[in-house]
């Protein structure tokens, strides 16, 4: 092809595309340029063209790409992906299994345009599965690929920086990629990037096409193109002829969406503005064959006020626009003229945000693993919610509020959502920075009470709690419900303590319910969540999950989340149980050390070795019933090495045990001097050492365990009396227990010591040894 024939078809295809497109000239200007860079060079890379179209909602980033679709020659199939249904790894089966719609689709129409719709709200699995596809799927080179975001978006509401782009586009590109690198998401609770680093990259690497926010005189544009086509359809279907006389006509319909305009809203909203208005025609003048639009000198008046402010006005005072209609008949032609334009006050609890809204869950508590005390708990406060003749006979009041108060991850918030479903009450939600607007729970108690019996939950309500004005609106609200109109509060939060006591009062949010870290059946209910995904069936379900103890259910869902996506960077196939405990490990203890960074890396991890051998052997044999996980050499970011316990719940500890917790602490110090006598005496040994200090320190002080100062809590003296008493005395106290620990420390080393080898040697060998294996060692 001729470059004159070239240039020309582009310069054809940018006509179209801006007569279609309207306020979105530079991104046109930059993906004609991109498709004519592509056409001319050629590409080495396994696609054909890859573009990430980045703008806020309802700017043309899905319709530029229909437009391609229809005018750029060859490539008029076209797949669109709403990425908002893959939020779970699991919809990769849906995405790319054997009857998969993305490969099917590529197969059958490899010269394409396919789009990933909103890409940012797909889970990062996927999006990391997509880019795996596009970069290794034959039969592609003829394919183009659009991803669309709003990730970003909002840079391109700064002036500044968009007089930046205009004046160093490929800078403002790489900006607004730092930009995106930093925005997060939530999908169950997890917390992750936005656009996973890896597509991130990719997207930088290619062709970036920037939207910016419609303005009013291009939404008009939409209006009038909407209108435009309408009319021809009514004209059809009802055998008429319809004019418009005024051509500011569009520019009303559209101020008449006010306060929130959006092209979307505009396009599909005309069309039933207008056959309203015509009805309304057809009921005053049955007999007409003709119909004409006008718009009133007095009306045309009002568009003199409307400004690049006038909207956002609009917003903040909660105020809309109300057209005033006037039907006349002239000569058999019926004449529809506006007359008036008004601005008008909506109603206070009328947001048009449409926040708070009535919600009605659907979960369950058998949908929630574990926590079986606190849904016995609930389930006795639902028994009186919902029965409140039971109250009435003890002469009190229905309760008004309860807390929900523990870690972040342990479902305090599902929790609540069952509560809801289990009392068969709806809710209104209010959470993150909503929860601090005083208007905002004003009309979420109202709506509540709209629909009583209801419930008002307000998630993580610590999130800001010096917010005193938010607890005065709350307790004045809570303390306005009567029996009659009735609203439960339900309030969760992380630490109780940081919850204005006022709050908690008695005829308040006066139920308080902890929730614990999770147990064992609701680890391996995340467990079973895992072994959904694609593994290599060797996985033991008890072991992993005694490996999670401690962890809370974000936690355990990120420990999913990143085995996965370790299995997709190794391009392995499946996960194992060694991922799994390798995901633990880094959640729980930080991420290893690359050993070109340790000094002396073999003495470093022999001597480790050593250390962590002390403390297991003699844990093994002086307190057998706390058991062990496992013992490793790993280096982390947090330690060099670590033997990790079960998290069996130990309700008292002797005297005894107290004292055998020193000598364990003292044995990888006193064992690693023992092989290495020069250089055992490291700064390995600090942890340990704290943790002896503060054993002996609790059985001579809070414990009340030593002989020579007796049954006294040294602690209480300090807080209330004095410092001084009883100082000297615990000082030499505590040095008698790390003395009497170290010599019998010593002696357990030197008599075990063969053990103490054969586990170091062991540590050495494979880095790390689960319980069971130490065991094998012990009984040995």
């Amino acid at each position: 092809m001729k470059k004159e024939t070239i240039f020309k078809k582009y310069e054809t295809l940018k006509k179209s595309l801006k007569q279609n497109l309207f306020g979105q000239d530079q991104a046109i200007e930059d993906i004609i340029n991109a498709l004519l860079h592509i056409e001319l060079s050629g590409t080495s890379q396994n696609f054909k063209a890859f573009f990430t179209f980045i703008g806020p909602h309802n700017s043309g980033k899905v319709y530029l790409a229909k437009l391609l679709a229809k005018n750029l020659p060859g490539y008029d199939n076209l797949k669109i992906f709403d990425m908002a249904e893959y939020t779970d790894p699991n919809d990769q089966k849906k995405l790319f299994g054997p009857h998969g719609s993305l490969e099917g689709f590529v197969k059958k129409f490899p010269k394409a345009i396919v789009v990933f719709k909103d890409i940012d709200k797909a889970d990062n699995i996927i999006q990391l599965a997509i880019l795996n596809f596009i970069k290794t799927a034959p039969q592609l080179q003829e394919t183009i690929f659009i991803f669309t975001t709003t990730a970003g978006s909002n840079l391109l509401k700064k002036e500044d920086f968009l007089r930046f782009y205009k004046k160093d586009p490929l800078q403002a590109q790489a900006k607004i990629i730092e930009y995106i690198a930093k925005e997060t998401k939530l999908i169950y609770d997890i917390v992750e990037s936005a656009i996973a680093p890896e597509l991130l990259s990719a997207m930088a690497q290619n062709y970036i096409i920037l939207f910016s926010h419609l303005s009013f005189e291009a939404i008009i544009k939409i209006a009038s193109r909407t209108l435009q086509k309408s009319i021809r359809q009514l004209q059809e279907q009802l055998a008429i002829s319809i004019e418009i006389h005024d051509k500011k006509l569009p520019a009303f319909l559209t101020l008449s969406f006010a306060p929130y305009i959006n092209a979307r809203r505009v396009s599909k909203k005309i069309p039933d503005l207008l056959i309203d208005i015509i009805y309304k025609i057809f009921e005053k003048f049955p007999d007409i064959q003709k119909l004409a639009f006008d718009v009133a000198p007095e009306a045309k008046e009002f568009l003199q006020k409307v400004d690049k402010n006038f909207l956002q006005t609009l917003i903040k005072k909660n105020e809309t626009i109300s057209l005033e209609w006037d039907f006349s008949l002239k000569n058999s032609t019926a004449i529809a003229t506006l007359k008036k334009v008004h601005i008008k006050k909506l109603p206070h609890y009328i947001s048009p945000t449409e926040k708070p809204k009535i919600g009605y869950s659907t979960i369950s508590f058998k949908d929630i693993a574990g926590q079986k005390s606190v849904k016995d708990s609930l389930k006795e406060i639902i028994k009186i919610v919902k029965n409140p003749d039971l109250v009435k006979e003890f002469g009190i009041n229905l309760p008004k509020g309860m807390l929900l108060y523990g870690p972040k991850g342990v479902g305090k918030t599902l929790l609540a959502y069952a509560f809801a479903k289990e009392a068969n009450m709806p809710y209104v939600l209010l959470q993150g920075l909503d929860i601090f607007d005083q208007n905002l729970i004003h009309i979420a108690y109202e709506k509540a009470k709209e629909f009583s019996p209801a419930i008002v939950f307000l998630d993580e309500i610590d999130i800001q709690s010096d917010l005193l004005p938010t607890y005065e609106t709350l307790i004045h609200e809570i303390d306005a419900v009567q029996n009659d109109e009735y609203v439960f509060t339900i309030v969760t939060a992380t630490n109780k303590d940081s919850i204005d006591k006022n709050l908690l009062a008695s005829e308040r949010i006066d139920i308080l319910i902890e929730v614990p870290e999770l147990d064992m059946e609701a680890r391996k209910f995340f467990i079973q969540k895992i072994l959904q995904m694609p593994n290599d069936g060797k996985i033991d379900p008890n072991k992993v999950a005694r490996y999670m103890s401690g962890l809370s259910g974000y936690e355990m869902q990120r420990i999913a989340k990143e085995a996965a996506l370790y299995v997709i960077r190794k391009n392995l196939k499946v996960i194992t149980e060694e991922i799994l405990i390798e995901q633990i490990n880094n959640v729980k203890y930080g991420q290893k050390i690359d050993k070109k960074r340790i000094r002396n890396l073999e003495k470093d991890l022999k001597k480790t070795a050593y250390h962590e051998a002390g403390h297991a052997v003699l844990s093994y044999l002086l307190l057998p019933d706390i058991k062990i996980e496992q013992v490793t050499v790993t280096p982390r970011a947090e330690t060099l090495g670590f033997v990790s316990y079960s998290d069996e719940f130990i309700s008292n500890v002797s005297k005894q045990e107290l004292f055998y917790d020193i000598c364990v602490a003292l044995a990888g110090r006193i064992a690693k001097m023992k092989k290495f006598p020069e250089e055992g005496e490291d700064t390995g040994a600090m942890q340990d050492l704290e943790q002896a200090t503060w054993e002996a320190y609790n059985l001579v002080a809070t414990f009340g365990m030593d002989e020579e100062i007796g049954y006294i809590h040294i602690d209480t003296l300090n807080q209330n009396v004095s410092k001084e008493l009883f100082k000297k005395k615990v000082e030499e106290r505590i040095a008698y227990w790390i003395e009497k620990a170290t010599k019998e420390t010593k002696q357990l080393v030197d008599k075990h010591w063969d053990k103490i080898e054969k586990v170091a040697q062991a540590l050495i060998q494979k880095e790390m040894i689960d319980g069971e294996e130490l065991k094998k060692i012990m009984e040995s």
